[in-house]
């Protein structure tokens, strides 16, 4: 089940917020209160997500795609490029790291496909020297 990009806009709100008010992520996506609320309850009864800290099913999570980019930075644009990340829904997680990389970026997408784009994406932004990019294959947490 692949998700629409509104759908993944409004998870993303949510998983920053779990209780922000309807009329809130109404104005954030420029679509009606009616339209918000009735896409998080398709999201509830298709099993997407079952909390509001924004939980996912276990079986909609195993599906998910995860990946690990360590990137390099030209000197001085961090901030303008961590702000373009989050900007990105499938972005997950970015991390500022010390040693050979300067972030780690978690990408969380639907598939391969998704990956491929999103990661050319990325290298495409200003400031980004360059990436490395793994598949994480298993979570031990």
């Amino acid at each position: 089940m692949e998700l629409e990009s509104r759908d993944k806009q409004l998870i993303a709100l949510l998983k920053q917020n779990g209780r922000e008010s309807v009329v809130s992520l109404s104005k954030k996506l420029g679509v009606s209160r009616a339209t918000v609320q009735s896409r998080i309850e398709l999201l509830e009864r298709r099993r997407v997500i079952k909390g509001y800290t924004v939980v996912f099913e276990d079986e909609y999570e195993n599906r998910l795609l995860r990946a690990i980019m360590a990137v390099n930075l030209k000197a001085g644009v961090s901030r303008k490029v961590v702000e373009h990340l989050r900007t990105r829904s499938q972005v997950t997680k970015i991390l500022s790291v010390s040693g050979i990389y300067d972030l780690m970026i978690e990408l969380t997408v639907e598939t391969t496909q998704e990956l491929d784009k999103q990661v050319d994406d990325i290298r495409e932004i200003e400031g980004i020297e360059s990436s490395v990019t793994s598949i994480v294959l298993a979570d031990y947490h």
